[in-house]
């Protein structure tokens, strides 16, 4: 193998102006300073959830405050508390597809729904409100829908939400 001749000069300045005449009329020049996509402050409640599907709605909403008179539930034909409004397509058992967990404990057991027909009912609301209502402070809620006949089914929609209390 026979090395490269050496570069000559006058070569070399001749081709050094042409490569930078080409490099400035394509635009090439140096990067710009990359800047940071700047990521969103959620503060202490974290993203608020996507809603739709079977969880259309959650209450209280994701992020504010409501007194913990609004936690509670003087009235069952007509609850409060942590509430969703949903609907069952695609759940054929209804309301037992729905899962609920407050501050990390399933309450499930513990829900009131409100249907409004007994006869195929497209959507309905779930609540659960404790009779001393919850605690003042930051409470995070999560609302799952999965087939109740097969545990090991893949969850068909999870909604986790946080607000606060107040006294």
């Amino acid at each position: 193998m026979h090395p490269l001749p050496p570069l000559r000069p006058t070569l070399l300045a001749l081709a050094l102006p042409a490569v930078l005449l080409a490099a400035a009329a394509c635009g090439d020049g140096p990067d710009p300073v990359p800047t940071p996509t700047p990521t969103p402050d959620y503060g202490q409640f974290g993203p608020a959830p996507k809603l739709g599907g079977n969880i259309l709605k959650v209450y209280p909403e994701h992020g504010t405050t409501v007194s913990q008179a609004a936690t509670r539930s003087p009235n069952p034909a007509n609850p409060g508390g942590i509430c969703a409004e949903v609907s069952f397509d695609g759940t054929p058992q209804y309301g037992q597809w729905f899962r609920m967990a407050v501050d990390g404990v399933e309450v499930t057991d513990k829900l009131t729904w409100v249907i409004p027909t007994r006869e195929a009912p497209k959507n309905g609301r779930v609540c659960y409100a404790p009779p001393e209502g919850l605690t003042p402070g930051r409470h995070e809620a999560a609302l799952v829908v999965q087939d109740p006949l097969n545990p090991n089914a893949q969850v068909k929609q999870a909604v986790g939400w946080a607000f606060m209390v107040a006294e």
